[in-house]
């Protein structure tokens, strides 16, 4: 079984994390860089409730396509998804904002237990994901119309797109060293 797209995209992933834990400040996860600017804690936040709730999804969708993806798996698909992040920014002169159920709560956690439990998450979605073959992931599609429905390949794929962002722009909020620009190119 072959699921080359799937495993680079997973690793992209875990890279972008391992380089941009240096960059973290110890004991100030949560202190904003200004009011209107989410903390790394709340970032981080942020993403473990968009893996989360991509891996609930998953867990059910996926074993409810895999008959109709079985059906297309000879027919070409796409690997990677366009920065959906940039784009509507540079279309709406505005940032995008997080549905209600990707916004972090108000309470603070042990910061190092949500690094953690991110990871743990992602290793579940990746348990679901990579028993299948890249031919059979590239014909399963997820409704979203701001992504133009991508496949679950081009999903994992807009997952690291997703982090690199809210990297990013922590990094440029925090006015953190640009020594690391373009270290997490997609």
């Amino acid at each position: 079984m072959k699921n080359i797209y799937l495993v680079e995209h997973f690793q992209r992933i875990y890279k972008q994390r391992k380089e941009i834990k240096i960059e973290l400040w110890k004991g100030k996860e949560w202190q904003r860089p200004s009011d209107d600017k989410w903390s790394w804690g709340e970032t981080y936040y942020h993403l473990y409730l968009m893996m989360r709730w991509f891996r609930r999804l998953s867990k059910i969708y996926i074993p409810l396509a895999i008959p109709f993806a079985t059906l297309r798996k000879n027919k070409p698909y796409p690997v990677h998804s366009t920065n959906i992040y940039k784009q509507y920014q540079l279309e709406k002169k505005k940032p995008m904002k997080a549905p209600f159920i990707l916004v972090p709560p108000k309470d603070q956690v042990d910061f190092g237990w949500l690094v953690n439990e991110l990871d743990k998450e992602t290793k579940q979605i990746e348990k679901i994901v990579l028993k299948l073959s890249d031919d059979v992931a590239g014909h399963i599609r997820y409704i979203d119309p701001l992504a133009s429905n991508p496949n679950l390949i081009e999903s994992i794929h807009l997952l690291g797109i997703h982090e690199k962002h809210h990297f990013s722009l922590c990094e440029k909020y925090y006015n953190v060293i640009d020594s690391n620009k373009n270290k997490y190119n997609h």
